[in-house]
């Protein structure tokens, strides 16, 4: 009778956490902190796919924006669409001549359109993804890459909060790591980056200057085997949100793994007190409106 009752417990309290765990992993804006159309090395080009999916039985429009790398994107090319009930639209190589048109890195925002009344926000909710990927550099049928997936707004790092990716592999010779911020944010944001190794001590600190509504990436510039990144605001209004994320790559195959940055009150000493806007968060104004063809075939 007991280990019935406790058995019933851990079932209703099951039943209460797993809906919030569901509806937690979509969300109704969403980054993609890098996307990519660009020659790389050893004869490679990598290019990024994006897909959203509407999981509702209604029509949804949603919006799609580019942020270009290293840029003060107050004005950026949008595009916008109508996701039909449970429909999956797939926007192939989407910075490249069919979508975007935009050579070189950047981050996307995409969203469901400002215009709604979402209440409540999980009717507007969607799922977005990326994958990052390159033909063999050989020139042969395959192909390699990396799954980039959306972040929804509500994982992004503000001023209460620290981002961690742990795991981090750059030893100079088999493995080199990339780190970049992209940014949710009207103005000028500064991150810190401090490097941990293994044992927790800080290798060194690194800094990123981002953009309006910008992106920024750079070579991790320490060694580290097995190390820990730790990202945070230094600089920047009080509305800050930012995705800062890592790539590593195996220097010998190409062969790369994305790792989101995941952001946590926990040991968060360095908050200022200031914790982000309530409510959805203000888009970049349109600076060029595409028009594409969303169904296309690839």
């Amino acid at each position: 009778m007991f280990y019935s009752k406790i058995l019933t417990w851990i079932m209703g309290i099951a039943a209460l956490i797993l809906p919030t765990m569901a509806v937690a992993q979509l969300s109704a804006d969403w980054m993609i902190p890098a996307a990519a159309h660009n020659r790389g090395g050893r004869g490679t080009f990598w290019m990024t796919d994006l897909s959203l999916h509407n999981p509702h039985e209604y029509e949804l429009p949603v919006v799609v924006q580019a942020l270009p790398s290293n840029t003060a994107n107050h004005d950026v090319p949008t595009i916008s669409f109508t996701l039909y009930p449970w429909e999956t639209v797939n926007l192939w190589d989407v910075l490249g001549p069919e979508v975007f048109d935009l050579d070189g890195t950047a981050a996307l925002l995409a969203y469901a359109d400002p215009g709604l009344v979402c209440d409540p926000i999980e009717s507007c909710h969607l799922l977005v993804t990326s994958r990052t990927y390159t033909p063999e550099d050989d020139g042969g049928d395959g192909e390699y890459g990396l799954a980039v997936p959306g972040v929804g707004v509500e994982r992004a790092a503000d001023w209460a909060t620290l981002a961690y990716a742990a795991g981090i592999l750059a030893d100079g010779q088999h493995f080199r790591c990339n780190v970049g911020v992209g940014s949710w944010t009207p103005e000028w944001t500064t991150v810190r980056l401090d490097v941990q190794d293994s044992d927790g001590a800080i290798v060194t600190s690194d800094y990123f200057d981002v953009p309006p509504f910008g992106h920024t990436q750079h070579r991790l510039p320490v060694a580290v085997t097995g190390g820990t990144l730790v990202f945070y605001l230094e600089a920047g209004p009080a509305d800050s949100l930012v995705f800062p994320y890592a790539t590593v790559i195996n220097q010998e195959t190409g062969d790369a793994s994305f790792f989101f940055a995941e952001a946590s009150t926990v040991g968060a000493t360095v908050a200022k007190g200031l914790l982000q806007t309530a409510g959805r968060p203000s888009p970049p104004p349109v600076g060029v409106h595409i028009a594409i063809d969303a169904r296309a075939t690839r």
